[in-house]
């Protein structure tokens, strides 16, 4: 009887052994049916590029990914740090899961099917060459009453000047020989938004009604400072050291900012100036301090009108020096007979 019961024993320890090494089995199977990724790192890359590239689509995870990253590659970090990637070195790659692939589609689905963008501003008045290269990277030339969108990147020609009449009433001109880029404009109670990416050139704005309220987001960046407005009219210039369109030359690729009514706010990464009526001011380079100057007539306007006028009265000053000497010259014959 024992004997019969002890056999019991033993086969159901081996049923029990045998569906352990079943279950870890399948375990392993599972595990070794999912493929690994690897690369190894070249010169010059970095995890940040890296990621970028091999998870395009899944930008909201860039951070979460490069910490698995680490942590399963411990080896190819110096000190866990993922900006200090050792060179060489295997990267075991995670992968995203279907389930993230189908999610994320889903939402590129969502965001594919938009509106027609609307128009934030038109021409108003335009001379020589000026077009523009939209979001979507096509090109079209500007011309009197042509519309302006977000996402618009503006160029004007050596002989070219634009302007815009803007939804808020703003008055943008843009001078000959720039660049500027339409990265914000809103119009809507609680939510006014006005950023405007100067990347090089001449512009003078009068501003419109957004940038009057305190709660309003009104910026004009450059590649040297941002200058932030409240109901002002002003002019800047950005490395353009060579004037055109009548204006003069600085020899500087630095940005002038001049304030022509209201005030303006200069920001750099270092520093905040607040700037009146008729001052302006002069950032030499990135990084540099904010100055305050006086600068040379010409530089922000033409100054052909100008030239004109002294050539005027310049030559009306010699006319009234001749006069008397023709009198004399006319009476010396006279005085000889």
């Amino acid at each position: 009887m024992s004997y019969r019961l002890n056999n019991s024993y033993y086969t159901m320890v081996c049923f029990v052994v045998l569906a352990l090494v079943c279950t870890c089995l399948s375990f392993t199977v599972d595990a070794a049916s999912k493929p690994k990724r690897y690369l190894y790192v070249q010169p010059g890359q970095n995890i940040f590029s890296l990621v970028k590239v091999l998870y395009p689509d899944q930008q909201k995870q860039w951070p979460s990914i490069i910490k698995r990253i680490v942590k399963i590659n411990p080896h190819a970090f110096v000190a866990a740090d993922a900006s200090r990637i050792v060179v060489g070195q295997r990267l075991e790659i995670p992968v995203i899961s279907s389930n993230t692939r189908r999610r994320k589609s889903a939402v590129v689905k969502k965001t594919v099917m938009h509106k027609a963008p609307v128009a934030v501003g038109f021409v108003i008045k335009k001379l020589g060459k000026v077009f523009v290269i939209s979001r979507e990277a096509k090109s079209r030339d500007l011309d009197l009453g042509s519309k302006v969108f977000v996402g618009d990147r503006i160029y004007s020609g050596v002989k070219g000047f634009v302007r815009m009449s803007m939804i808020d009433e703003a008055k943008i001109d843009l001078r000959c020989n720039s660049e500027m880029l339409i990265e914000e404009y809103k119009l809507k109670q609680g939510d006014n938004r006005s950023v405007i990416h100067l990347i090089k050139g001449s512009v003078k704005k009068i501003t419109g009604s957004i940038g009057k309220m305190a709660e309003d987001i009104y910026e004009m960046r450059t590649p040297l400072a941002t200058v932030g407005v409240r109901g002002t009219e002003y002019a800047i210039r950005v490395l353009q050291a060579h004037g055109c369109d009548g204006s003069v030359d600085v020899n500087s690729k630095g940005l002038f900012v001049k304030v022509k009514r209201g005030f303006v706010d200069i920001k750099t990464p270092e520093e905040k100036k607040a700037l009146a009526v008729g001052e302006v001011a002069y950032v030499a380079k990135k990084n540099e301090k904010i100055q305050r100057i006086n600068v040379q007539e010409g530089v922000f306007d033409a100054v052909k009108q100008e030239e004109k006028k002294s050539y005027f009265f310049g030559g009306l000053l010699w006319l009234l020096w001749l006069i008397p000497v023709l009198i004399v010259l006319r009476k010396v014959p006279e005085n000889a007979d």
